[in-house]
């Protein structure tokens, strides 16, 4: 009985801690203008630097994600009057990663009648909290004449995520992103 009872005690506890595992950042948010028909419109082109090519690995590489997946979702790029502009960024944060939060403690005490004393010690287990960089990409798609039509950010990544991870990334909030309506 008393061995059910901690293992049901253990699993309500890591049932917890699990469900604060996942923060607000760890999932994808989008938005749509409802007053703007994106599904409606059949091409894009990009908006960021204005017009000028991407300069770093990263922006390239979110770019070619952002593409392929507004390719397979039935849009055409075009720099020609394209009917939405698109508009990366990479939003950087630091977020304070959370140590161990488990101590240990020594204490002494004694009490005589009413009066009580007491001297205690603690020492920190595990990881100390630690200030760690991260980003997210925000992605925009806006009217010609500037309107936001739509737009999402992705779940934080690691400040210098690999081709993978950006892919990924982006997919997850270009679930968000309407496909064309044919």
């Amino acid at each position: 009985m008393i061995k059910t009872l901690r293992l049901a005690t253990v699993a309500s506890l890591l049932v917890s801690l699990l469900g604060c595992a996942g923060g607000e950042g760890s999932k994808p948010r989008w938005s749509e203008a409802p007053e703007i028909d994106v599904a409606g419109y059949s091409t894009f082109g990009w908006s960021d630097r204005t017009g000028k090519p991407p300069v770093t690995i990263l922006d390239n590489q979110i770019r070619n994600a952002v593409r392929a997946e507004l390719v397979a979702k039935g849009y055409v790029e075009s720099s020609d009057a394209p009917d939405f502009l698109v508009h990366h960024e990479p939003v950087e944060q630091e977020t304070v990663k959370q140590g161990s939060p488990v101590r240990i403690g020594i204490g002494i005490g004694t009490r005589s009648g009413n009066v009580g004393g007491s001297v205690g010690t603690s020492v920190d287990v595990g990881e100390k909290d630690q200030v760690v960089q991260q980003m997210r990409v925000s992605i925009r798609a806006t009217t010609p004449d500037e309107r936001e039509a739509w737009i999402g950010t992705t779940a934080v990544m690691a400040e210098r995520p690999d081709e993978e991870t950006v892919d990924r990334a982006i997919a997850g909030v270009m679930k968000g992103f309407p496909d064309r309506r044919q």
